[in-house]
């Protein structure tokens, strides 16, 4: 059976598992828009509209007429009239051909539907549903309205399975190994809250409150620089949460660990040469392709660390009752105090909260499911090299880069103390 694989360059695979690749952007263009709208009727003005915009050629039914000629040749024929010339325009008959991306929505919607009862089994068909990507949906061919309105859905579909993922590892009780790939993601996706949710609950199992908090912060920052609001409510809550230690942050027991997560470059940045990632390569057979698939990681169930009560200014400062807009706003419960576990960084001056402090009901699965890259289906996986800090040059420089980066955390956290002070005397 032949396959139309759109997530990615747009090429064909034929029943003998070769690739067929068109070879220009316009042939691209035209076929993803037939198979998009495949079964329907597509009209001459549409398709030149999709190709050449608002400056079609003079002679525009005519070399649109051509294009489809050279695809006919292209597609595999034995028995099957892919294209057919009709009064007003074209249409694509696909017959037993299938497609990636209906590939993709079926085993992702598998995943999210098993997510509530079989965090591990949603993860293994999200994990496979993600691995049909090669590169921005469509990439190459979006000249056009249609093409580039299906290429933004499919990518908002993307990020949603990606989002799906990591809540299911993180109910498996897997939050070490996944922290790199939410970075990067926050990162490439600043006003997609989810994300920053996720990284600040893996960080927190993973023992590491002081950048949990320094997370947040960069958030607000964002999306206060950027659109003038403050962050949602889901955000404001795991903020509350993890300020408050609550019990319901830790990982479930007894769960299956998912399969490893390996962080890839997204698809988008893959478009983009100046990007971490590299350009596509050269159209593959599905026999090349290596199984995404790595072995299950062991579970991550240990609680966070203990707490130690430390002094100094800034406990003195935090440890009196919050009132005003930041307690209703769901940041602290009035009387409770900031604590971070004994040696996180930035913990310097704080104390542990009061036993019993309120927190809402937050698991992994806490916060909106918004419209998600995790397999590396190129190769590299962008982990470092262990022999490359064998060397005491080398150890030394890393270790100035965690002081670096200890020092900074406990900057974002000060700040963030002060800016809750300051709120706390004008109200």
């Amino acid at each position: 059976m032949s396959e139309f694989r759109l997530l990615g360059p747009v090429t064909v695979c034929d029943t003998a598992g070769g690739v067929i690749a068109p070879s220009g952007p316009k042939q691209r263009a035209l076929l993803a828009t037939l198979v998009l709208h495949a079964g329907q009727l597509l009209s001459v003005d549409r398709l030149v509209e999709e190709l050449w915009g608002s400056a079609p050629p003079a002679n525009a039914s005519n070399a649109l007429q051509a294009h489809v000629a050279r695809l006919r040749r292209l597609l595999p024929a034995p028995g099957h009239e892919w294209i057919s010339t009709l009064p007003t325009g074209y249409l694509l008959a696909p017959g037993r051909a299938s497609t990636d991306v209906a590939r993709f929505t079926r085993l992702s919607g598998q995943g999210r539907a098993a997510l509530p009862h079989d965090p591990g089994q949603a993860a293994q068909l999200l994990q496979r549903a993600l691995s049909l990507w090669r590169g921005p949906a469509l990439q190459d061919s979006r000249h056009g309205p249609l093409c580039t309105a299906e290429a933004d859905r499919l990518e908002e579909q993307r990020l949603t399975a990606l989002e799906a993922l990591y809540e299911a590892s993180l109910q498996c009780g897997r939050s070490t190994g996944i922290t790199a790939g939410l970075e990067r993601l926050s990162a490439d996706h600043p006003l997609r809250e989810r994300f920053y949710d996720l990284l600040m609950l893996a960080l927190y199992r993973g023992g590491r409150q002081a950048e949990a908090l320094g997370v947040y912060e960069r958030a607000r920052r964002h999306l206060i620089t950027t659109l003038g609001i403050e962050p949602g409510p889901a955000l404001r809550a795991r903020l509350e949460a993890i300020l408050n230690h609550c019990p319901t942050l830790t990982p479930p027991p007894h769960q299956t660990p998912p399969p490893s997560l390996h962080q890839h470059p997204s698809p988008t940045s893959r478009s983009h040469p100046s990007g971490p990632g590299r350009p596509p390569g050269p159209a593959r057979s599905r026999g090349d392709r290596t199984d995404p698939m790595a072995p299950p990681a062991p579970a991550c169930t240990a609680d966070p660390p203990a707490l130690s009560p430390l002094t100094g200014p800034a406990a003195s400062a935090t440890s009196a009752g919050m009132t005003g807009p930041v307690a209703s706003a769901g940041l602290m419960d009035p009387g409770a105090s900031v604590g971070v576990p004994a040696g996180s960084p930035g913990g310097a001056g704080l104390v542990a909260p009061a036993a019993g402090a309120g927190c809402s009901d937050l698991t992994g699965s806490a916060g909106p499911t918004g419209s998600v890259d995790l397999t590396d289906l190129g190769g590299s996986a962008g982990f470092a090299d262990p022999a490359g800090v064998a060397g005491s040059a080398d150890l030394a420089g890393e270790l100035a880069h965690l002081r670096a980066r200890i020092e900074e955390l406990a900057r974002d956290q000060q700040d963030l103390l002060r800016r809750i002070q300051r709120d706390q005397a004008v109200h």
